[in-house]
């Protein structure tokens, strides 16, 4: 009788831990969807993100040209001047503009430069999210196609193994069927454990030898360090 109850429990655990892994491939497949729909949506913000910085680099880049165009004039008017000089210190004065102008000149065009860097660097970063982004809409539809194919394997697996349960359940006496439900709803395939070397393997606390007796001749006890149905 002790080691048919054993038995029975052990079965009885057995599904118990078959429900979760079918509940739990059940629920996984939404998470891995919405996980998904929120890295894409994360992906389309850091487009809309990099887009602004292109922007924000050309317009940069076209005020750094505008200004060395100016510049520029701004030199070529300080050499016509300097062809009109009347004397030796205007010359002078006029030839500092001029070098001033042109380090001035030198120190855009760098500018300049470093802004159309900044929108090729810019360009680069925005294929490789667009790519992204194309790679996590292809995952999500793929996704979405494993969970709409699994989910009804998965929901029959479930409506069965409930079925066996609520059969296999039946070794728990009425007396112990509130304290059962209870651990059930606590600690689900974890409500079951196996004793081994006279010891719950969920909490490592020792049963007594009246215990053991007891499992043995096919009494329902339950683990007086955490509460568990035990079996041997």
């Amino acid at each position: 009788m002790g080691t048919d109850a054993s038995a029975a429990l052990k079965a009885l655990h057995s599904l118990l831990q078959q429900l979760a892994r079918a509940e739990a491939g059940l629920s996984e497949g939404p998470r891995r969807i919405a996980l998904s729909e929120k890295q894409i949506a994360q992906t389309e913000q850091q487009i809309d993100q990099q887009k602004q910085a292109i922007r924000d680099a050309r317009k940069s880049a076209d005020e750094q040209n505008l200004r060395l165009k100016s510049k520029e004039a701004d030199i070529l008017k300080l050499q016509g001047q300097l062809n009109t000089a009347t004397s030796n210190k205007e010359y002078d004065i006029i030839k500092g503009q001029i070098s001033a102008a042109v380090t001035s000149r030198g120190e855009i065009e760098e500018q300049g430069l470093m802004a159309l860097e900044s929108v090729d660097t810019a360009n680069s970063t925005l294929k490789t999210l667009e790519a992204d982004l194309q790679s996590r809409r292809k995952s999500l539809q793929a996704a979405k196609s494993e969970f709409e194919t699994r989910k009804p394997v998965l929901e029959a697996e479930i409506q069965q193994l409930k079925q066996q349960i609520t059969v296999a359940e039946e070794i728990i006496p009425g007396n112990d069927r509130a304290n059962w439900l209870r651990l059930k709803g606590a600690h689900g395939a974890g409500c079951i454990a196996a004793v081994e070397d006279e010891f719950c393997t969920a909490c490592d606390q020792k049963a007594i030898a009246q215990d053991l007796v007891r499992i043995r001749t096919g009494a329902i006890v339950f683990c007086r360090g955490c509460g568990r149905v035990l079996y041997i």
